[in-house]
């Protein structure tokens, strides 16, 4: 999975605008190594991917954007600048940019998402400049990652549901 959102985010940083060999050559090669359909809209910032099981979009840059349907009991920081988004069948993920203290947030994603009727299944501060939660609630699963970048922190969210 993690393959497929790398080889998007190259093909949309290789394409030009509207159909441009650039996106052709990344819609060939992003098939080629994942033998599913592709769209490349470097225009729109997105990638489709059409697979048996449905339809996956990555969008980055300028398009990533909060999804209408993020469930509202899940931790989100206080301000923040959504880098990418990964929607796929029974699974969301984000890559938030946000400043601020680590270890507060983590506490804060803690207490907020039990608030919310989570269950915290794992709480892992690795050193001061990463940390991750684990979570379940109603056959959904949520992992939150910190991570240092200079002075901005790097926010991960991986929402699943299983099918």
């Amino acid at each position: 999975m993690r393959s497929i959102f790398i080889l998007a985010l190259v093909a949309l940083g290789a394409a030009g605008c509207s159909k441009s060999p650039g996106e052709r050559l990344g819609e060939a090669a992003i098939a080629a190594a994942t033998g599913h359909k592709v769209d490349v809209d470097a225009h729109a910032g997105k990638v489709t991917f059409k697979t048996d099981q449905g339809e996956m979009q990555v969008a980055s840059g300028a398009s990533a954007a909060l999804p209408a349907d993020f469930p509202k009991d899940v931790y989100l920081p206080a301000r923040y600048t959504v880098e990418s988004v990964m929607h796929m069948p029974n699974a969301q993920m984000l890559a938030l940019d946000t400043s601020g203290d680590i270890a507060s947030m983590f506490a804060a994603a803690s207490k907020h998402m039990q608030a919310q009727g989570w269950k915290q299944t794992m709480a892992m501060q690795q050193n001061a400049t990463t940390q991750m939660l684990a979570f379940e609630k109603d056959q959904r699963n949520a992992m939150l990652t910190f991570n240092a970048d200079g002075d901005a922190v790097k926010v991960g969210l991986q929402l699943t549901k299983p099918e």
